[in-house]
């Protein structure tokens, strides 16, 4: 028989039981859209619940001094960034940050204890707010020493708790400073730190506001290095923390003189509850794709042993073992791209309906619809051979007779 034989034969076979052939389908596209629509929401919730929480800082390598060795080195430097950018992989940004906590701030007669931000380099993925009046700092103002500064939106309502702050000019440590900016609401968690902060330029903080005697101009309170994947975090700690071992020559049988962490960001146990959450959804999905399965092979099986009075007629008509094999994978080849297909559309549907009701963040990525199209034709070749080879090898004047 050539191929095209095949298939009509089993178009043909597919289109004498309607009803069988399209439950059949279902029950098979039932457990791919599972698995599908899971993956869809598994991969929306966790891209929202990772920038709700700590937006880019999800997948930052934090490099501060630490403080609970003996010998310390001091903290990183400005140096250093060259350096560990070339380094390590798949570095997005980088942004150093000098700190100054409890700094006088005046304007008019407002006074408050506010923290100074100083920063180089990207301070847009962890300050992550929109501007909502004037203008955030350019890449080179961050590494200038203007005394221009950047207000979070709690900072300069206490401040100008009747006006605008913007163009306005206030002291920092008896040190004046224009207002060039004020930022919205903070996307994240992380971000909620600099609402009530001011944010300035590296330079600007170390030479005019700090009145710290113990850290050099070019020492920074933390490095932050984002990546574009979180999964590069620990080798990128572990070759961050040689190269500025070799820097600093502190051997390895010591303690490391730089933490890899901000106190402040529990990174690690977030990752770990949405882990736990993922692997619970993935057992919740596995089930129901294991039960879908087994409706699918049962359905396919009781197919297969109806038709013996149809394989019968068939081997009498000169159609060999092979002929019956080929006729009934293709069938179920067949219900399985179906099956494979409609799963995709449900889960699409689902996924549109309950981002549009309840507004969950389905994200569905292009290997998911692939995977799902070939677990339907896997599952209708592996679900179809036993089925296949047992009415292929009856013997044709017995299942005539039954």
């Amino acid at each position: 028989m050539t191929p095209r034989d095949t298939l009509s034969e089993a178009a043909w076979g597919l289109a004498s039981r309607p009803g069988r052939t399209a439950a059949t389908i279902v029950a098979l596209a039932i457990a791919v859209a599972t698995v599908a629509l899971v993956a869809g929401v598994l991969g929306g919730f966790e891209r929202q619940i990772e920038q709700l929480s700590f937006g880019a800082y999800g997948r930052a390598l934090v490099i501060r001094e630490n403080f609970f060795i003996e010998d310390r080195h001091g903290p990183p430097r400005l140096s250093d960034i060259d350096r560990l950018r070339e380094a390590l992989p798949r570095v997005e940004s980088v942004a150093a940050w000098r700190v100054i906590y409890g700094a006088d701030v005046v304007a008019g007669r407002e006074r408050l204890q506010l923290e100074i931000y100083g920063v180089q380099g990207d301070y847009e993925r962890e300050a992550s707010a929109e501007i909502a009046a004037g203008r955030g700092l350019t890449v080179d103002e961050t590494q200038g020493a203007g005394r221009i500064c950047l207000m979070g939106d709690g900072a300069a309502a206490r401040l100008f708790p009747g006006g605008e702050a913007l163009h306005e000019s206030i002291r920092i440590n008896g040190i004046s400073c224009r207002v060039v900016g004020v930022m919205g609401v903070p996307g994240n968690r992380m971000a909620e730190r600099y609402a009530n902060a001011i944010i300035t330029p590296f330079a600007t903080a170390a030479r005019y506001f700090s009145d710290d005697t113990f850290m050099a101009p070019d020492e920074a309170t933390q490095i932050t290095l984002i990546l574009s994947e979180a999964r590069f975090l620990d080798r990128s700690q572990y070759r961050a923390d040689r190269i500025l071992r070799r820097r600093y020559g502190s051997p390895m049988s010591e303690a490391s003189p730089f933490m890899y962490s901000d106190p402040a960001a529990s990174v690690r146990s977030l990752r770990q509850q949405r882990s736990l959450v993922a692997r619970l959804l993935i057992v919740v999905a596995g089930v129901a794709l294991i039960s879908g399965l087994i409706g699918y092979g049962s359905a396919v099986a009781a197919a297969a042993a109806e038709r013996k009075r149809e394989v019968a007629l068939r081997r009498t008509l000169g159609a060999t073992q092979a002929n019956i094999i080929t006729q009934f994978l293709t069938e179920n080849a067949i219900i399985g791209i179906f099956g494979g297909a409609l799963g995709s559309v449900i889960a699409i549907g689902v996924g549109a309906a309950a981002s549009s009701v309840w507004g969950w963040p389905i994200r569905f990525e292009p290997w998911v619809f692939s995977l799902s199209a070939a677990l339907g034709l896997v599952c209708g070749l592996v679900f179809g051979v036993i089925p296949a080879r047992r009415a292929a090898a009856s013997p044709p004047a017995g299942a005539a007779r039954a």
